[in-house]
């Protein structure tokens, strides 16, 4: 096993890692690049924008991307079918994130799947951990929602705006 395959394990298993690995920095920079090429062709730029959004996220089936995206890795996104991303959202995956078939995601959506350590010194030493977020089929995620590690949101489920969805969120109704 390699110590680039050792670090990307690390990530997905919850386990502490330190951010500054250079595999890490790296698959960070080229996808950088790619949301910057993404959100500076016009949105009528169909062909040129599928491209990229292809190149960025290689785990998504299909994608409308709005304006203003951003992502830390891009390949750690696994989406189905008609996937709806709206303006100005970001999604932090060095977790793996799972978003079912025809997921909306409103404007100003973080989905986040990191945290980091309580003591200071740990954090400036660039240490987080992750824990996956998954998204069911046919959730509607409104305008200015926060998804924090471990969120597990059911299939059919509408979020409302500005809702902040954590591990320990009981999502027993299907309107949140």
């Amino acid at each position: 096993m390699t110590e680039a395959h050792d670090i990307w394990q690390h990530m997905f298993s919850g386990q502490w890692y330190q951010t500054q690995h250079p595999d890490l920095v790296a698959a960070r920079e080229r996808a950088k690049q790619l949301c910057w090429e993404l959100n500076n062709w016009p949105q009528t730029a169909l062909a040129e924008r599928k491209d990229i959004i292809r190149r960025l996220l290689p785990n998504v089936c299909s994608a409308t991307v709005g304006a203003n995206f951003g992502c830390d890795y891009g390949v750690n996104i696994y989406a189905g079918k008609n996937l709806v991303i709206g303006d100005r959202v970001v999604v932090l995956d060095p977790g793996i994130i799972r978003l079912g078939h025809g997921v909306t995601i409103a404007d100003n959506v973080v989905l986040a799947s990191l945290t980091h350590p309580l003591e200071s010194a740990r954090r400036r030493a660039g240490w987080q951990q992750t824990a996956p977020i998954i998204i069911g089929d046919n959730v509607s995620v409104g305008e200015g929602c926060s998804v924090l590690p471990g969120a597990n949101i059911p299939p059919n489920t509408c979020i409302a705006a500005g809702s902040v969805i954590a591990a320990s969120t009981s999502l027993a109704g299907q309107v949140i």
